[in-house]
C-alpha cells in the first residue's frame, strides 16, 4: 500500500461532507418549515372564509325548515371568546379537520356593521347589525411555532379576516 501523496489532507473529505451536510439539511428543513408555515396560513384563510360564510347564513332572520319557526341565528352580543357568535363560529370551525392544525388553538372574533352605504343597521332600532344586507367580518387567529433543526424556535400568530354581506 502506497502512502497518501498529501498526508496533511487525510480526513478532509469527511470534514467537507460534514459542513456541506449541515448546510444541506438546514436548507432542506428550512424549506419544509416554510412550506408548513404557508400551508398553515392558507388553512387560517380558509377558516376565516368558512366562518364568514357560516355567519352570513345564520343572521337575525335565519330559521330552520320545515316550519321555519326555530331560529338558527348565531347572535352577536358580548365580546371576546365568550360572545355567542364567536362561540358558535369556533364550534363550527372545530368540526373542520385540517392535518397539522389544532382547532383548540383558534381564536375567532366577529364584527357586525351596517351595510355598506347604509345609514343604519337593517335591524334598527337594535344595533346588532346582523340582519340581511348588513356585513359581518370574521377574524381568525392561530399561533404557529416555526421549528427548524439547529435554529432557535420562533412563534408568531397567523391571522386572516373575511368580510361578507349577511344573506338571511
Amino acid at each position: 500500500m502506497q502512502p497518501h501523496p498529501y498526508p496533511s489532507e487525510e480526513g478532509s473529505t469527511m470534514l467537507e461532507f460534514a459542513f456541506s451536510a449541515i448546510v444541506l439539511f438546514v436548507l432542506l428543513f428550512g424549506t419544509i418549515g416554510s412550506i408548513m408555515a404557508f400551508y398553515t396560513y392558507e388553512v387560517v384563510n380558509q377558516y376565516a372564509r368558512d366562518a364568514s360564510r357560516y355567519a352570513i347564513v345564520h343572521g337575525a332572520d335565519c330559521s330552520i325548515p320545515p316550519d321555519y319557526t326555530t331560529s338558527c341565528s348565531i347572535g352577536t352580543g358580548g365580546s371576546g371568546n365568550t360572545a355567542p357568535a364567536n362561540v358558535a363560529l369556533k364550534t363550527y370551525l372545530n368540526h373542520q379537520i385540517f392535518p397539522g392544525i389544532n382547532g383548540a388553538n383558534l381564536t375567532v372574533r366577529t364584527t357586525y356593521a351596517k351595510a355598506p352605504g347604509a345609514g343604519q343597521c337593517t335591524t334598527y332600532p337594535s344595533n346588532d347589525c346582523n340582519g340581511p344586507g348588513d356585513q359581518v367580518t370574521v377574524v381568525v387567529s392561530y399561533p404557529y411555532l416555526y421549528k427548524i433543526p439547529f435554529i432557535p424556535q420562533r412563534s408568531f400568530t397567523m391571522e386572516a379576516s373575511s368580510t361578507m354581506i349577511i344573506s338571511q
